[in-house]
């Protein structure tokens, strides 16, 4: 096997946390690829049906109890697999014992409990980073290596309709940007609808429309429109919805054209629009003709490269020369043919664990650190916090005291019968999804 990316002496050795569908379903067909990286070595989940099963499945032992996992110790860091509300608990016990985490979307409930989360790691010397993929996806990946290339000019905006939901769409923005943004509005219209469940744990009854704005310093705008059912309920554009990364010369334009969220790269439309020279100004005066100028006359089609059914990356040939992607993990995915996810999510995923491992092990910095999945949350956050206060612009980065926060946390607080900032009184608290 030979990859783009550094290979450790040895992998590193995680635990999971958490033994539900996502740990299940997702990452237990992946660790036979990411073994040159990172390998389980302990699963942990109170729910001893799923625990056990995982656990077995993978050949490690199962702890119904995190204390005694860390007593004992088995592992180097830990992956994070459990629902939100869990998520900052269990982040600062492990830093306060010196174990490095890598933790699901989203990071955290509440902005407090973020700062807490990166306070904690810092304080006792480990990384601690979010376990985002949504940014490595295709389209972006392929839009990062557009806006590099220069083709379409500067690309100053960032169009993005019912594509991922909140917390996701801000790190692929931040992802884009290299830099964190400078202000954020919002404002949501909310529709209630006949209840249906889209997964056992998910009842919807209501859909919320958000539209967000956000501002970078580059003088980047993403305007990012969505709802609750960006899957396609409702008959709505599923997700991988319809995004423009508007250029000063163009458009990379993505786009799903069925009614039904589904595989690349059936289900997405993607193309290149380049506004040529002759339809300039310069060269319309020069030929006095001032009519049809600004029209996107040079079309390439992106496509979607495959070798035996695995994603090798994206391509475009365009009149100046091929702009391309392509996939560090293809030399090492021969087995996925029987994988029940598309190929390019899996890729998105080993992406986002080889990072935390290179980052632990000290070979390569983190794409994506602990203080841009903070700010991902400040985005989140200050949206919703600008909903509260009719749409008014919030300043980013955010300090002292939200609303926001103290009715999430409230609202826990009855949940859960406990404060969701004591990390002992929440680590007790089961969070059995199936």
């Amino acid at each position: 096997m030979s990859t783009q990316l550094p290979i450790p002496a040895q992998p590193l050795r995680l635990a999971l946390i958490g033994a539900g569908s996502r740990a299940r379903d997702i990452y237990q067909p992946l660790w036979e690829l990411l073994k040159p990286w990172c390998v389980p070595v302990a699963v942990c989940d109170p729910v001893a049906e799923n625990g056990r099963k995982l656990a077995t499945a993978l050949g490690v032992p199962h702890y119904s109890d995190i204390r005694k996992l860390v007593k004992d110790r088995p592992m180097e860091a830990a992956l994070v697999v459990t629902p939100v509300p869990s998520h900052h608990s269990i982040s600062v016990f492990l830093s306060s014992n010196g174990i490095p985490n890598h933790t699901e979307t989203t990071w955290a409930s509440m902005l407090c409990q973020a700062k807490d989360m990166i306070a904690a790691a810092k304080k006792h010397k480990v990384v601690v980073r979010v376990a985002e993929n949504f940014f490595r996806m295709p389209i972006d990946r392929f839009a990062q290596t557009v806006r590099d290339s220069g083709y379409l000019g500067r690309i100053g905006r960032i169009v993005c309709y019912a594509d991922h939901t909140g917390y996701h769409n801000d790190s692929r923005w931040i992802a884009f940007a290299r830099c964190h943004p400078e202000w954020v509005q919002c404002v949501e219209h909310a529709m209630a609808h006949p209840a249906f469940y889209s997964m056992p744990q998910r009842r919807h009854e209501k859909e919320t429309l958000a539209a967000r704005f956000f501002h970078f310093p580059n003088d980047l705008l993403v305007l990012d429109v969505g709802s609750g059912h960006v899957k396609g309920h409702l008959g709505r554009h599923p997700r991988r919805g319809y995004t423009e990364f508007q250029g000063e010369r163009g458009t990379l334009v993505s786009r799903a054209p069925g009614p039904h969220w589904g595989d690349l790269p059936n289900n997405v439309e993607t193309e290149l629009r380049l506004v040529s020279d002759a339809k300039l100004a310069p060269a319309q005066e020069a030929a006095d003709n001032l009519w049809g100028g600004g029209t996107a006359d040079v079309i390439t089609p992106v496509i979607y490269d495959a070798n035996d059914q695995v994603w090798t990356g994206m391509h475009a040939d365009t009149p100046t020369g091929r702009i391309e992607y392509g996939n560090p993990f293809a030399p090492c995915m021969t087995g996925t043919k029987g994988n029940p996810w598309p190929n390019w999510y899996i890729v998105a995923v080993m992406d986002h664990l080889v990072d935390f491992a290179l980052a632990v092990k000290g070979l390569r910095d983190s794409e994506f650190t602990a203080e841009d999945a903070l700010m991902s949350e400040m985005m989140e956050v200050g949206a919703r916090e600008s909903n509260l206060q009719e749409g008014r612009r919030i300043r980013l980065p955010i300090e002292g005291d939200l609303e926001s926060d103290a009715i999430e946390r409230e609202k826990q607080r009855k949940q859960f019968g406990c404060d969701p900032l004591d990390v002992e009184a929440m680590l007790s608290v089961s969070f059995p999804q199936p």
